[in-house]
């Protein structure tokens, strides 16, 4: 209620507060997964209202604690983001976010299949296969919901390396709880 704020692009911001705040509220409303009841929000001036959900889709992207995969291989998970990707495209956006190696390592590297919603994976594993999958889709809006909650502190630096060029240049709300996040954020939303 009452919230007013504006993201610029390349800008970061940060959404912390304690849980129920509306910190993933937000992020439904900034991907229109949910309409404000009153109040709009919009993208370069536009009512999210009025843009279509196909053009809203391409140019947003999330990733959440909860990763969504499909049984299917990696290649074709990879490739729900962006169907006509190429074999460099894919292999780039995997070192990327650092998933390549542990991709090669795979029975059948790309063509493995990972199983119904990955379970085949570990969370972290998934996690890095999701920001690959971002990666290729290259949004405008990058939303990530504590996309490294189930990374050890190592693959999370390894994350938050990667991520960087991915950032640039595009608006992205980050809902995070470690402290190494949100210093990175050129905007801190706080939310009670």
């Amino acid at each position: 209620e009452d919230l007013s704020f504006e993201a610029l692009p390349g800008e970061m911001l940060a959404l912390v507060g304690p849980s129920g705040a509306g910190k993933t509220t937000l992020t439904y409303l900034a991907s229109r997964l949910y309409d404000p009841a009153r109040g709009r929000v919009t993208l370069d001036g536009i009512d999210l209202r009025d843009l279509t959900f196909h053009d809203l889709s391409r140019c947003t992207a999330k990733v959440t604690q909860e990763t969504t995969l499909f049984h299917a291989t990696v290649e074709e998970n990879l490739k729900y983001a962006k169907p006509d990707a190429t074999r460099d495209e894919i292999e780039a956006a995997c070192r990327l976010a650092q998933i390549q190696d542990v991709i090669e390592k795979l029975p059948a590297g790309l063509a493995t299949v990972v199983g119904e919603r990955g379970y085949k994976l570990s969370g972290g594993k998934k996690q890095r296969l999701a920001i690959a999958r971002v990666v290729l889709q290259n949004p405008r809006l990058l939303i990530l919901d504590e996309a490294t909650s189930s990374l050890d502190s190592r693959s999370e630096a390894l994350i938050q390396q990667a991520l960087e060029p991915l950032l640039a240049g595009r608006t992205s709300l980050v809902i995070a709880h470690r402290l190494s996040t949100i210093l990175r954020a050129d905007v801190i939303l706080v939310m009670d």
